[in-house]
Parts: structure tokens; sequence; C-alpha cells
């Protein structure tokens, strides 16, 4: 469940854009991580090495996978998407995709009764960009092993600075049975990010994430306090 799910449709558009030409495209990305944070949830698991492939064909069809040593409920992940990215203008885009969550460890430490079964989840999701504003939307119909829905919604907005500095402002809401039972109530997150472009692909990050959640709301006993985490991330053409 891909802290950077945001950064990956950011990447598609990459791909096809101003990191790349109008063409079929296969970019890489590694990074390192002091957190592993999903929807403004920290994994507590420590440290995060992470890193994917991303397709960009110039056919709107878009693919990737990607990977992280940690994951929120515990172990490592590994994650498989696939869908469609449509170019309204240069500056308004809409992406569907599928998106399916691998945890392989999952059933050596479940997070919550009953789930003691496979947590592999499959979410539908969609991203509008409309300049520097991304609205997303993710819809599970069976969230980890819940057997009940769950929804997410985020706003997110860039500010670029100047040409190597962007503050990011996000803010997330997440609901449904199957999430209330993963997270222990319905919640609001949001963050505020500040990255450096160290130079070309190679980008600096610092992030203030928190969450209306409570320390008893949190199923895996994650405290409630605001967190700090930075990352360093490359992102290659291949």
């Amino acid at each position: 469940m891909k802290h950077s799910a945001l950064n990956r449709a950011a990447a598609l558009l990459c791909a096809l854009t101003a990191c790349g030409s109008a063409s079929a495209a296969v970019s890489g990305n590694v990074g390192a991580f002091s957190e592993y944070v999903f929807r403004g949830v920290t994994a507590e698991g420590g440290a995060a090495v992470q890193g994917g492939i991303d397709y960009a064909g110039d056919n709107g069809i878009v693919g990737g996978l990607w990977a992280s040593n940690t994951a929120l409920f515990g172990g490592s992940e590994l994650d498989l998407y696939a869908g469609y990215l449509h170019h309204f203008s240069d500056k308004i885009a809409l992406d569907v995709f599928a998106l399916y969550y691998v945890l392989p460890e999952d059933r050596e430490n479940p997070p919550f009764a009953p789930a003691n079964e496979d947590l592999d989840t499959l979410e539908l999701a969609t991203n509008l960009y409309v300049g520097p504003v991304k609205a997303q939307f993710y819809y599970s119909p069976d969230f980890v092993a819940t057997r009940k829905p769950s929804y997410y919604h985020s706003l997110a907005y860039t500010h670029n600075v100047t040409d190597t500095i962007a503050i990011t402002a996000q803010a997330g809401y997440t609901h449904g049975k199957g999430a209330e039972l993963a997270f222990g109530d319905q919640y609001v997150d949001y963050s505020l990010a500040v990255s450096k472009t160290i130079r070309e692909g190679l980008v600096f990050s610092l992030t203030v994430v928190d969450t209306s959640l409570s320390s008893e709301d949190l199923v895996q006993g994650t405290d409630d306090d605001p967190k700090v985490w930075v990352g360093i991330k490359q992102t290659f053409a291949f």
C-alpha cells in the first residue's frame, strides 16, 4: 500500500511529458525513506527502501510494479497496477487504473481480527490533474480481508517555489466499513511536503503528516502524534 501512490501517477505524467517524449516510455525509480507512510498512517517499521518500474505507452496504456521492504501491516510489499492515462490538454489529464497490493508475510502477523487470511487487496482508482491540483479516488470492495469496502478521496496542490523547490499541501478522507475495521475509524489525513530537486531525477523530500485518528483508533498501537519523515528518490529512464 505504497505511501507514494500520489507520486506514481505523477511519474506516469512525467514519462509522457516533461521527462520524456510523447511515445512509449519505461522509467524506473528507487528511494530510501525514514518511514513507510500509507494515507497518513505510519507503519512504525523503521526505514523503508522502495523502488519500481513504470510503463507509459503513446496509446495511453500504463502499468508497472513497485516494491518495499516494509509495509503497513508488517513484512514486505509488492504492488502491481495497470490502467489508462488520457491528456485533454497540456494541463489537464485523467487516469483510471487497477492496483493490486501483494503482502507476502501478512499471515505471520495479522493486524486485527478476523484478518487471519490473505490480506492481498485490489483497489480501483482514478486521478484527475488540473494544473497544480490533483484529485484522487480509490475504492476497494474487500479491504485487507475485511470483506468490507473502503474508499479514499484526496486533494493535493503543488506550488513551485523555484525551478528546484516545490511545496505540496494534501488532504485525504478514508471511510467505509473495511477501512474502519483496518484503521479503527473513518479519518482525515493531511500533509505538507517540501521537495528539492538536487539534480535531474534526484529529489529530496521532507514531509509532515498527521491524521484525525486517536491512539485508541489505531489498531496497530501506533501513536497519534504528527510525524515527520524524509526521503530521497532517484527516477531514471531506461
